[in-house]
C-alpha cells in the first residue's frame, strides 16, 4: 500500500551554521532532496540487514 502523504523534515541551525551551508548550497531544499534521493538508490541496491531495517531512531550531528 503506497501512500501520497508527503512529509517534511525540520532542521534547526543557528543564524552562523545557516549562512555557512546557504554559502556552500546556494539552493538548499534541492540540495538536500538530491541527497536523499541518492541515498534511497543507494540503499535500494544494497541488501538491507534486519536490525538496519528496524531502526527508527533519529540521530543528530554537529
Amino acid at each position: 500500500m503506497e501512500s501520497s502523504r508527503e512529509r517534511v523534515i525540520s532542521i534547526s541551525l543557528n543564524e552562523q551554521e545557516w549562512q555557512q551551508f546557504v554559502r556552500l548550497h546556494p539552493q538548499p531544499v534541492n540540495w538536500l532532496r538530491e541527497r536523499i534521493q541518492e541515498s534511497i538508490t543507494v540503499t535500494a541496491a544494497a541488501p538491507v540487514s534486519a536490525a538496519a531495517a528496524g531502526n527508527t531512531t533519529s540521530a543528530t550531528t554537529r
